[in-house]
């Protein structure tokens, strides 16, 4: 080989880096547009969720705070019915509690 030979193929090698270079930073720029679309989108899903969350859960907090009302409201109707069932309740958990084991 001689020397013209190797100038070509350093020009070659130059052009084919310099190519490299401007396709690397035409990736690099598509990727982060990507990556700015992909967050923007994530973003978004994650505020509709969080606000469907807030929803359901201010939801369930009225209905629990309903019937809870509700069965206060019974309870001072009628407190010897609730205290009876406490009574009867506490009575079934303790025989079934303190029954002997077979082990």
């Amino acid at each position: 080989m001689d020397r013209f030979d190797d100038k070509r193929i350093s020009e070659a090698l130059e052009l084919l880096n310099a190519v490299a270079r401007d396709r690397k930073a035409e990736l690099e720029a598509a990727v982060r547009n990507k990556y700015t679309d992909f967050t923007s989108l994530v973003s978004a899903l994650s505020d509709q969720a969080k606000s469907r969350a807030a929803e359901k859960y201010d939801a369930e907090k009225q209905k629990i705070i309903d019937v809870a009302g509700d069965i206060d409201q019974r309870a001072h109707r009628n407190p010897w019915a609730f205290i009876g069932g406490a009574a009867l309740t506490g009575l079934l958990l303790g025989l079934l509690l303190g029954r002997p084991r077979k082990d």
